[in-house]
């Protein structure tokens, strides 16, 4: 099938979103060499509320009235831990597996729905979710001393950010994107801010230039992913995510000298294989985008 123009767009929309986060994931993994976890969060949020406010407030106060706050809030403290663990993963492991690791999130999203709403699991979807979880194992390399524990953190950043996905979902059968970003922002910012006060002492320019970066990296991610999955069907233009697993791998090689080995290499593979398939299957019975976290 010849793609359309607004399926051409969304794919070039994609490939900016995918190498704008690449990006903001190489300014985090530098600023964590000096700044806390908690200090380039608390930067991140405070950057992106800044930055969306305009756009939310825009109508009026109004427009920030929502009987879902419940919800709200649930969204927002999943979003906020899956930026942590993914954030402190990327201080300890090779960047490859950990981008890999965030990117196996659509692998948890039925297992999310189905604890969450007791939906079926198709049979043909457990094809698919095993062999991306045997990539995942593959990638947490268990051995008689145990788990790669910061591999482990890389992974339940996935299952948060899969739980954010499905929270959103539901909120936006109420609730405007904007004011979802919002409430997102606002409250995953009063999540971590008081744990990080301590923490901007003695930062050079460069850790300050690298935090601000990344929070105007990920509102502008954020962004873009709305527009590319406003104006094209999701399961076309989804598989450009796994860009960000080939940018990772170069960044870290590029920039840390990290050469991925056999076991994240057959990892990603069976990683990728196994989420694919899972999108594919979704989206041909689900035709409504879903936000990221």
């Amino acid at each position: 099938m010849v793609p359309t123009n607004n399926t051409q767009k969304a794919i070039y929309l994609s490939l900016l979103m995918v190498t704008i986060a690449s990006t903001a994931a190489v300014a985090t993994k530098y600023a964590s060499a000096r700044a806390s976890t908690e200090a380039i969060v608390t930067m991140q949020y405070l950057i992106c509320l800044l930055l969306c406010a305009r756009i939310t407030l825009r109508p009026g106060l109004a427009n920030l009235r929502s009987k879902r706050m419940g919800l709200h809030l649930f969204r927002g403290a999943a979003g906020v831990l899956g930026f942590y663990l993914f954030y402190a993963a990327l201080e300890h492991i090779p960047m490859v597996d950990a981008m890999l690791l965030r990117q196996s999130a659509p692998l948890a999203v039925p297992l999310v729905v189905w604890a969450w709403n007791r939906e079926h699991i198709a049979p043909r979807t457990w094809l698919p979710l095993a062999i991306g979880f045997a990539g995942v194992v593959v990638i947490l390399r268990p051995s008689p001393e145990g788990l790669s524990w910061w591999h482990a953190g890389g992974f339940v950043s996935a299952l948060c950010l899969a739980i954010s996905m499905v929270a959103t979902h539901k909120l936006a059968t109420s609730e405007p994107a904007s004011r979802i970003l919002f409430y997102y922002f606002v409250l995953s910012l009063a999540c971590v801010a008081p744990f990080s006060l301590q923490d901007f002492e003695g930062l050079r320019w460069q850790e300050w230039a690298a935090m601000t970066y990344v929070g105007v990296a990920i509102y502008f991610t954020l962004r873009l992913y709305t527009l590319a999955y406003a104006i094209a069907p999701a399961h076309t233009i989804a598989p450009v995510n796994y860009l960000a697993v080939v940018l990772g791998a170069f960044w870290g090689w590029l920039l840390w000298e990290q050469v991925p080995d056999s076991w994240s290499l057959v990892g990603s593979a069976l990683v990728v294989i196994g989420a694919l398939l899972t999108i594919r299957l979704a989206n041909t019975g689900h035709k409504r985008p879903v936000l990221p976290a």
